[in-house]
């Protein structure tokens, strides 16, 4: 949630229909939406935030409040308790039949005041088999008016308050409580996420750090004996006041038996993962797990929505999925501000829902956008849960605002307002501020899981989009009929009950209710795991009621089977590790399982498998980037150019039979040559010091010179602070003579071009090697086409400019970043293969040696445009062609791209003032917009600022609305229609491409290593990259660690998951070399701006 500093004006009514469409009718939806005039629910947070109370005073004001579902009277169905900020809270006992009574004042769960409730859990407390009630509170009040209340159930319809008691009756400003057995004794203890009330300005983050805040701070309560004790310090629970908690999920997030905890954290602060050492302790380890959290962490989930017995995470943020919205949100970006943060250890964060894959291997991969459930607006609750009982676990996502406090037109409107009222030294009155901010209702989302790791959203068809602003939300089977209902607690409006009617439209899937009962006083079996094993597959559970936002699910859990008619077997680990399996259970029932009826199973440890690669330095060696800032020079860029290195090469330099490595430079450091000795050991050496202002993009090695010992070709590029003709972009040939390397003069074509590929190949079969020089960016000018040259070997390394005679059309074939010789078409000549960005993959056909003529055309059915970054070879299908593996920049971004809808960068000089303009577009419903947000476009281009006055009228715009039509018709344009990866499969000289598998569109391919792994006499792939210089909105992509796909030798690709894989490869991927080492064999990985990766290969 965005730091709060103004308010609103138009109340809405929020119940407004659902609106029909063609392909939803009415009654296919899956759930059907109760008015209250059935359930008798009339409970509504109503807030009144034109007094004092207001979003300028209190900055969680609109953050809503909870729902917890529970069976409080023990008869077979669920009761539901709202909790209400500036009204009482309500509890309400399930008559049957979606009928519900309104017990609050008989109950005794409700004084009349209303101090601000917050997060509910219904927990059996004293494991008297009676579910007792648990309200967080929190207010900037008196701390007696928000300590939080225990209701006691007294097992007739009616509770007792006993916080105080319990020691439980703590006066933090308290969001939402977790309970669960940290410890293994067989008891409940509490986990109380705190969120503070109170501003602290950015000069004052650092003072707060390792500081406990005794209101503000998280807090662990241990349980002894009944009495719950305060033991965070001692545990590793932060207690700093900068937390800002609004999440918080309970999980074995290493499988390792023990219980952890995710806190998600609102602004700067970045969100906490505890890991449970198993000794009455935690570490804090976020950033060894994941590489980037969302920024204004809300609510979150922790559940296995792939069914591959792992736990992984959801967390909430506030990105629309809408132009309008976003353009209206979005500010100026501030990269060194954003790195100043990182550096900090505020991490990397971005404001956007994430999908965490657990990886099983102490890492999660971060995809969800590829996933499609990373923008949806405002949110706060996340229920992962099958609510279509497929077997799958779908997802729920609460949403909506209720003042629009963070559109940048309001934000400037206050501050205007605060300016004038100085000059005028008159008081600010906040009242009228609230009355001028905009309401906007939001629906909630509901989204299905397709069990390929996405997920379709289906809100209209399943009858989840209302408009409103609905916070907390529970899941139960309500009517006891074998699905999932769902309930919501929603500000000014009255809580939306869901009934679902998965029973009726699909009868014939089936499912299964349990009810675990545990022999501890942890009774109703927290963290207990299960394990579904059925013909069709297999799903993992875990019990943990508190989920989503400041709520609490039913303690009964479901569990779809789709159309699958038998379990084989349900095997559960109790929280004390002890097993039960039960063999065939009935279907479509309820089964209760007591841990003490049961027969534990002996526990079998699984079996070790050696992965596929082992981790082992071999050599020390860290790239260290040169440091700038791309942006600055061109401010519309998508990713920083500079950011290129390092390359790789392996090869036996000195001629002793032993693998050596050149690791190519970056700008100020030289070229570093590691030679093999007959021990193992490396020895490093600077080829050549002269030129450390150059960035080294490519190594060739070869006997270019014709005198039967190799040569080295060092490509230079970037784009760094050069100038267009750069004398540090020159290439350089070192000849090697009497065993050392000497810089070749006038052997070279004159032209300076930053280059992003170099390969050799003796194309006219004159028993020397020609070059493809591949000229990658203009520095400064993205993206104008740079130069590339075709060089002809004279034999004896003289290198001259034959692009016009033999190849005239590569001049200016595009932004070149990769490129390979093979024989396409199996004429016996070698024909050259080029990628870059913005272009197709494109195909020179040798046509005997004379020359080198474009075929794309004819090789392709219709062209591939992409932001292509690799290319590489093999014959993957084994029917003695070559057929290629493209890597591009995947999918896992907020840009997409498809035949239909491209993404388009129009360029420039639009306000003549010497500078390339690149203006990136891309399609959002179908409509084609810049995706500059108005400040970004506006400081690169200063003469629309009198054209777009505020964000409203820039929120809508399209180029045609920018630009106009002389403008337009001098810009030139680049397209992209696809940024997945592919494998294209060589069939008689045409090339047919086929996207590789899912995983491998997580990130941006940089490097691609080809091999037959697993020795099955058919070639694998490896798969590395990720991209982290890139724009803030953007935000880092790397969820590539090093991806290995076994090929099966037809051209199909078998991702390995990365426990078995063993590669762990973080940050930006580069480069990739094979090195021999003794009687092994090494993958080395460079990776820019950090050490040198290497792997043995497990053979």
């Amino acid at each position: 949630m965005k730091k709060i500093i103004f308010s609103i004006y138009i109340t809405l009514f929020i119940f407004i229909p659902r609106l029909c469409y063609p392909q939803c009718e009415e009654e296919t939806a899956l759930f059907k939406l109760l008015p209250a005039s059935k359930t008798n629910i009339q409970f509504q947070n109503t807030l009144h935030d034109t007094g004092d109370i207001n979003f300028m005073s209190h900055t969680y004001i609109y953050n809503g409040a909870g729902v917890a579902i529970g069976d409080i009277n023990n008869d077979g169905l669920d009761d539901i308790f709202f909790s209400g900020n500036m009204e009482s809270s309500e509890l309400y006992l399930n008559k049957g039949g979606f009928t519900f009574e309104n017990i609050t004042k008989s109950a005794k769960v409700s004084d009349g005041k209303k101090d601000w409730a917050t997060g509910v859990n219904m927990v059996d407390i004293n494991a008297d088999g009676w579910l007792d009630i648990y309200v967080c509170y929190s207010n900037k009040d008196n701390p007696d008016t928000r300590k939080n209340r225990l209701y006691i159930n007294n097992k007739d319809n009616t509770f007792t308050e006993e916080a105080k008691k319990y020691g439980l009756d703590d006066a933090s400003y308290s969001v939402q409580s977790a309970f669960f057995d940290f410890d293994l004794d067989g008891d409940l203890d509490m986990y109380l996420l705190n969120y503070n009330t109170d501003h602290i300005p950015s000069r004052q983050w650092e003072f707060t750090k390792g500081k406990r805040d005794l209101y503000a701070g998280d807090k662990l309560f241990e349980n002894r004996d009944g009495k719950f004790v305060d033991i965070s310090e001692k545990a590793g629970i932060k207690g700093e006041p900068l937390g800002y908690g609004l999440g918080v999920a309970v999980s074995d997030v290493n499988n390792d038996g023990f219980p952890d905890i995710y806190v998600s954290n609102d602004f700067v602060e970045p969100d906490y993962l505890y890991i449970n050492n198993g000794n009455g302790a935690f570490t804090e380890k976020l950033s060894s797990y994941f590489q980037h959290i969302s920024h204004f962490s809300m609510g979150s989930d922790m559940n296995d929505y792939n069914n591959d017995g792992a736990v992984d995470l959801f967390t909430i943020d506030m990105l629309p999925p809408d132009n309008k919205r976003q353009k209206l949100l979005y500010g100026p970006e501030n990269y060194e501000e954003f790195a100043r943060r990182v550096h900090s250890g505020y991490y990397f964060q971005n404001m956007r829902n994430m999908l965490h894959l657990n990886n099983a291997n102490g890492t999660f991969s971060e995809i969800g956008q590829i996933a499609g459930i990373s923008n949806t607006d405002w949110s706060w609750s996340a229920l992962f849960a099958d609510y279509d009982n497929d077997g799958w676990k779908d997802l729920f996502i609460t949403n909506g605002y209720y003042k629009d406090v963070t559109n940048r037109d309001f934000l400037k409107f206050k501050g205007d307002y605060y300016f004038e009222q100085n000059i005028k030294k008159e008081k600010v009155d906040t009242t009228f501020l609230v009355k001028n901010t905009k309401s906007t209702p939001i629906s909630n989302f509901i989204y299905q899981n397709n069990r390929d790791l996405t997920f379709t959203n289906k809100s209209k068809c399943w009858g989840i989009d209302q408009l409103g602003f609905s916070n907390g939300a529970a899941y139960s089977d309500l009517d006891n009929d074998g699905d999932l209902d769902l309930v919501t607690n929603n500000i000014n409006g009255h809580a939306f009950v869901y009934e679902n009617q998965t029973n009726i439209l699909f009868p014939e899937r089936n499912y299964i209710k349990l009810n675990l009962v545990s022999e501890s006083n942890n009774r109703n079996a927290y963290n207990t795991k299960l394990y579904v094993y059925t013909p069709n597959g297999f799903q993992y559970y875990e019990k943990m009621p508190t989920r989503g936002f400041q709520s609490n699910m039913s303690q009964m859990m479901i569990i779809g089977l789709g159309e699958t008619k038998q379990i084989d077997s349900l095997k559960i680990v109790w929280n004390n590790k002890t097993e039960n399996v039960l063999k065939n259970p009935k279907l479509n029932t309820t089964i209760t399982i007591n841990q003490s009826e049961t027969k534990p199973n002996s526990v079998v440890a699984p079996v070790a498998t050696q992965p596929f690669f082992i981790s082992k330095n071999i050599i020390a060696h860290s790239h260290i980037e040169y440091p700038i800032n791309d942006f600055k020079r061109q401010p519309l860029l998508m990713t920083m150019i500079t950011n290129s290195g390092p390359v790789l090469k392996v090869v036996d330099l000195d001629g002793n039979g032993q693998e050596d490595l050149i690791v190519g430079s970056s700008k100020s450091s030289p070229t570093t040559i590691y030679l093999q000795k007959t021990d193992h050991t490396f020895v490093a050496l600077a080829l050549d010091e002269t030129y450390v202002n150059s960035n080294d993009t490519a190594i060739l090695v070869e006997d270019f010179d014709g005198d039967n010992d190799l040569d080295i070709y060092i490509a230079s590029g970037g784009y760094h602070d050069y100038k267009p003709d750069d004398i540090d972009l020159q290439d350089r040939l070192f000849i090697q003579e009497n065993g050392g390397f000497t810089l070749a003069v006038n052997q070279l074509h004159n032209r300076n071009t930053s280059v992003g590929s170099v390969t050799a190949c003796d194309y006219d079969k004159d028993g020397d090697l020609d070059l493809f020089v591949g000229g990658r960016v203009i520095p400064g000018k993205f993206p104008k086409i740079p130069q590339s040259f075709f060089l002809e070997n004279d034999g004896k390394a003289n290198f001259k400019d034959v692009t016009k005679k033999t190849i005239p059309e590569i001049s200016n074939i595009g932004l070149v970043t990769s490129s390979i010789w093979a024989d396409v078409n199996t004429d016996g000549f070698t024909d050259l293969i080029v990628v870059g960005e913005y272009m197709p993959i494109t195909v020179f056909i040798n046509e005997k040696g004379k020359k080198l003529v474009n075929k794309t055309h004819e090789v392709f059915n219709e062209p591939l445009l992409g932001l292509w970054t690799k290319i590489a070879s093999g014959d993957f299908d084994n029917d003695g062609d070559i057929d290629f593996i493209v890597g591009n920049f995947g999918q896992n971004s907020q840009i997409k791209a498809s035949k239909a809808e491209p993404i388009s960068l129009i360029y420039a000089d639009f306000d003549n003032n010497g500078s390339i303009d690149p203006i990136l577009t891309q399609y959002i419903d179908g409509v084609p917009y810049p995706f500059a947000s108005k400040d970004e476009m506006t400081n690169q281009i200063f003469s629309l600022r009198k054209k777009f006055t505020n964000y409203e009228t820039y929120s809508e715009a399209k180029l045609e609305d920018i630009f106009d039509s002389e403008e337009l018709k001098r810009a030139k344009k680049l397209e992209a229609n696809t940024l997945q990866s592919y494998y294209l499969e060589n069939k008689s000289g045409k090339l047919v491409p086929s996207p590789l598998p899912l995983e491998a569109q997580f990130a941006p391919i940089e490097c691609i290593v080809v091999d037959d792994f697993n020795s099955d006499n058919n070639l694998d792939i490896i798969l590395a990259g990720n991209q982290s210089s890139i724009r803030i909105r953007i935000g880092v992509i790397d969820a590539n660690y090093g991806q290995l796909f076994l090929g099966d030798g037809k051209g199909y690709f078998q991702y390995v998951n990365q426990k078995k894989c063993g590669l762990n490869l973080k940050g930006d991927v580069k480069s990739s070399e094979k090195i021999k080492v003794g009687e092994d064999t090494y993958l080395l990985f460079g990776i820019n701006n950090s050490n040198l990766s290497s792997y043995k290969i497990n053979k």
